[in-house]
């Protein structure tokens, strides 16, 4: 499967002997689906069979589409157009009170009412099944630029997320690499404190290697790394084959529980550092993730 991003951009334009049309689609990331639809006023009783059939294929993102409709008729235009006959008269009675009031002389003001906002209006009469047949044909080549685009971007992400990835398995070769040694230097430490507080001949050998084994247990992060190394392998495996945004970020989240609880337990620098790596690519992966379907 192809993964997706929630960011994108597609549009087209058509036209045929009574119409022009255009239509341009745009989305950027959310948690659920949020469709903005702006359509002419003649096709609005069309909106929820639009809006049902993006829910199909678009799942998540806030998603704004614009579709714009000119007939190319001017003289259905013309037979369109509204006047706003009581707000003209409205005006021009504020117009003569002023010019009444100011002494000066007072005109026919018809230039300046038209120029009014609201006075002409052009109407829309209602769009037929067979215009609206042809705009759904422009929507949907415009779905496609848009899915295209996402895809492409939905690539790079897949790219960036796989790097990161690796990062992350880089970083715990490196706790892997320093584990032994981080115990032989804490067997170290704590034998020489020993020898330091209690005379070495009177150190039970034998009892301090058992008293070494239960405290290594409980600083052990062996299973901490057997399980980033799983939660590392099924993060690709979903990548690969089912690239879900949230499903990744659930994965995302245990890698950081593993990652956490082996910086807390190893009190080891270089470990520590590998640690510090770890959590730098993980929260690059959060950041992109917000922007996968």
């Amino acid at each position: 499967m192809e993964i997706r991003s929630m960011t994108g951009f597609g549009n087209a334009e058509a036209e045929n002997d009574n119409l022009s049309v255009k239509a341009e689609i745009k989305s950027v990331n959310n948690k659920f689906l949020e469709l903005n639809i702006r359509l002419p006023r003649s096709f609005k009783d069309k909106e929820t069979e639009l809006r049902q059939a993006l829910s199909l294929r678009i799942s998540r993102g806030t998603v704004q589409i614009n579709v714009i409709v000119e007939k190319k008729s001017a003289g259905a235009d013309i037979s369109m157009m509204q006047v706003n006959i009581p707000l003209a008269q409205s005006y021009k009675e504020k117009l003569d009170e002023i010019s009444n009031a100011l002494g000066l002389k007072s005109d026919n003001h018809l230039e300046r009412i038209l120029s009014f906002p609201e006075v002409l209006k052009q109407g829309e009469e209602s769009g037929d099944e067979k215009e609206w047949g042809f705009i759904m044909e422009v929507i949907e080549k415009a779905y496609l630029n848009y899915d295209a685009f996402r895809i492409a971007e939905g690539n790079k992400l897949s790219k960036y997320l796989a790097d990161c990835t690796n990062e992350v398995e880089q970083g715990l070769a490196v706790v892997a690499i320093e584990e032994p040694k981080r115990k032989e230097q804490l067997r170290n430490r704590i034998f020489t404190a020993l020898k330091e507080t209690v005379n070495e001949q009177k150190i039970d050998t034998n009892r301090f290697e058992q008293e070494m084994i239960y405290y290594l247990e409980k600083f052990d992060i062996g299973e901490e790394k057997h399980r980033l190394e799983n939660h590392i392998e099924f993060f690709r495996t979903a990548l690969s084959n089912e690239p879900n945004g949230k499903k990744l970020n659930f994965i995302s989240q245990e890698m950081g529980r593993e990652i956490n609880t082996i910086g807390s337990k190893a009190n080891h620098f270089p470990i520590q550092q590998a640690v510090v790596g770890m959590k730098e690519s993980l929260e690059k992966i959060k950041e992109q993730l917000l922007n996968v379907i």
